[in-house]
Order: C-alpha cells, then sequence, then structure tokens
C-alpha cells in the first residue's frame, strides 16, 4: 500500500520521502548509538567514582597502618626499656654465684649467702607484662673495711637491672676494732620472657 503511493508521488516527491526515511532511519541509528555511549559514560563515571572512594579508603588505611608502626615501634621501645631494668633468669643465676667473687676482690670476707628461690612479684598481678616476673633474693653477710663494703654495695647497686639492697646493718663484732662486719639483703626481679627470646 505504502509502495503504491510511493509510485503515484512525483519523482520529485519521491526523492524527499526517501531523503527523509534516510533522515528518520540516521536518527534512529544515532539515538541507538549515543544511547549506548551515555550508559557506557554513566557506567565508566560510577567506576570512576568507585575507584576514587577504594583510593581514598587504602590512604587512609595506609596512614592508620603508618600511624600503627608508630604505635608499634613505640611499645616496642618502651617494652625494650621495661626489659632492660630487669635480669633475666641467667643474669639472675650469674648474679648471684659471682657475689662471693665480688666480695673477695673488695678485700672482704664472705661470711655466708643464702639464696632463696625465686617467688611471684607482688606488683599488679593483672598486668600481662607480669606474669614472667619474679623476685629473687640473698642474704649475705661480709667482714673487711668499712670503706671496702661501701664499694662492694655500690658495686652491686652499680648496674642497668634493679638491685635493692635492704636490712643492711654494719657493726663491729665483740672485739673487733677495725673490721666491721655487714649484713644485707640483696633483692632483685626476673623476667622470663627474656630467657624465652634468646
Amino acid at each position: 500500500m505504502i509502495l503504491e503511493r510511493l509510485i503515484k508521488l512525483s519523482e520529485r516527491k519521491r526523492i524527499s520521502v526517501a531523503v527523509l526515511a534516510i533522515l528518520a532511519a540516521a536518527c534512529v541509528c544515532y539515538i541507538a548509538i549515543t544511547r549506548n555511549s551515555v550508559v557506557k559514560l554513566q557506567t565508566a563515571k560510577a567506576n570512576y567514582a568507585g575507584i576514587r572512594t577504594a583510593y581514598a579508603i587504602a590512604e587512609n588505611q595506609q596512614a592508620e597502618l603508618l600511624n600503627f608502626e608508630e604505635i608499634f615501634k613505640e611499645k616496642e621501645k618502651q617494652l625494650q626499656e621495661f626489659q632492660q631494668q630487669y635480669f633475666s633468669i641467667a643474669e639472675a643465676v650469674q648474679f648471684f654465684e659471682n657475689i662471693n667473687a665480688m666480695a673477695l676482690v673488695y678485700n672482704l670476707k664472705p661470711i655466708s649467702r643464702i639464696i632463696s628461690e625465686p617467688m611471684e612479684f607482688l606488683a599488679d598481678k593483672e598486668a600481662k607484662q607480669q606474669q614472667f616476673l619474679k623476685t629473687q633474693s640473698a642474704k649475705i653477710v661480709v667482714t673487711g673495711s668499712y670503706f671496702d663494703i661501701i664499694d662492694f654495695i655500690n658495686e652491686l647497686i652499680d648496674r642497668p637491672q634493679k638491685v635493692s639492697i635492704t636490712n643492711l646493718h654494719i657493726a663491729l663484732p665483740v672485739g673487733e676494732e677495725f673490721y666491721p662486719k655487714a649484713s644485707l639483703e640483696i633483692s632483685l626481679v626476673t623476667d622470663s620472657s627474656k630467657d624465652t627470646k634468646k
């Protein structure tokens, strides 16, 4: 029916109809192509926004990670400083074994040395870092000159680890004029975690 109408039209009108048909087809193709491109562009924009969001999250996580690394380094430094205050079990054994030899270096005569067994550290038992800590002490008695006794005591406490001297008594024994007798108790804290790391 459309073909019959086209045949009845003059040649000039047929050309116009053909041109219009071609333009209409071109418009339909253009719309189809453009619509597909618009959809792709919108998808690309959404993907780009997602990538930017992921990048921002990654940057924040990296900043947090760097912050955690700094915190970790600081805590590690604090732990090392904390551990330097205490003897390892092996160091404590060596220290107590050497007390008599140290006394002899200061011209003191060791009379006795009683070393206690390690006991629980009586600080905050809730603290996890203290589960490895124990106290140990030794009671010693030496005789010698007063100044040698003082030098010997200074030698005992002059070290990076904490060494406490308690119950110090220096007195001249009956009938003695020059060489006092000193009795004292040495207390220290051992950290068994230092031995497990070696």
